[in-house]
């Protein structure tokens, strides 16, 4: 089983391996079947863009959104989310938001918890335990008591979250957009990123995140520290220039860029057909 993920390209769960070409091939099926193929970035443009795709329609890049109005600073958040987790106004609290899967980045994340003992980590989202892996099962099972897993949470909680943490700390291994960082950018929280090629690429280490490159055995000891000395205010404050990035993708933006390629290539957005009180 599978689904699309907010970047348009397909999302495989564990133990789906075995399907995926052919949710690959029904994919593409579909995007030749469009007379214009929208993608989030020029990483995922470069991804469709491949023989085996056989695309002929143009592609064009744009983003998917953030609402800038709804993600937004809050500065009593970070009282509020330390007194939801009960702990103490000095408590430095790191998040992420996402499914638990190793393509997200949770094994990675759950060693950096257990290198700083002193910070709370808390994973905010879930996936369905008859999904997860082993190493998943493993990691979860085995964190460390200053990892929290909270599960699915309200999206004004996740505002709440991300506008009450220290560092917003992302450690996915694959991604097409990663709506999540917008809107943790949004909610001007410092963020620590894995510098994969959407990243590195699109907006290098000490632009508007900061960033831990690689993977392997040695990648939490690095993202740890790296993660340390953000906490610490070592690292450039990078919160105003996320901010500002977050309000170029702002949703309303987004909405009218999106009208003007309908109209480039004669389409009209479906709408419903009127009910009997209209």
């Amino acid at each position: 089983m599978g689904t699309l993920d907010r970047g348009g390209l397909p999302l495989l769960l564990p133990r789906a391996n075995r399907v995926a070409p052919l949710f690959r091939r029904w994919i593409a099926h579909l995007y030749r079947r469009g007379d214009l193929v929208v993608t989030p970035s020029e990483y995922s443009r470069g991804l469709i863009s491949r023989p085996e795709y056989g695309l002929r329609a143009p592609v064009r890049v744009l983003s998917n959104g953030v609402d800038t109005t709804f993600f937004r600073p809050d500065p009593g958040a970070r009282r509020r989310l330390r007194e939801q987790l009960g702990l103490g106004p000095e408590a430095r609290v790191v998040v992420s938001v996402g499914m638990q899967l190793v393509r997200k980045g949770i094994l990675d994340w759950v060693e950096v918890a257990r290198l700083l003992p002193e910070v709370t980590f808390v994973w905010y989202g879930r996936t369905d335990p008859r999904m997860l892996t082993r190493d998943v099962e493993r990691a979860l099972a085995s964190a460390p008591p200053n990892a929290l897993f909270p599960g699915y949470v309200q999206a004004e909680q996740v505002r709440e979250a991300y506008c009450g943490a220290d560092v917003f700390c992302f450690l996915t291994k694959e991604e097409t957009e990663g709506i999540v960082l917008w809107e943790a950018l949004a909610c001007e929280v410092p963020a620590l990123v894995r510098a994969i090629p959407i990243y590195r690429d699109g907006t290098p280490d000490g632009v508007l995140t900061h960033q831990v490159a690689g993977d392997g055995p040695g990648f939490p000891g690095r993202a740890a520290e790296k993660l340390a000395a953000l906490l610490d205010g070592e690292l450039a404050d990078l919160h105003r220039a996320g901010r500002e990035a977050a309000e170029g993708v702002d949703i309303r933006q987004i909405a009218r860029t999106l009208g003007t390629l309908y109209e480039e290539v004669g389409a009209q957005p479906h709408r419903p057909a009127p009910g009997p009180d209209d």
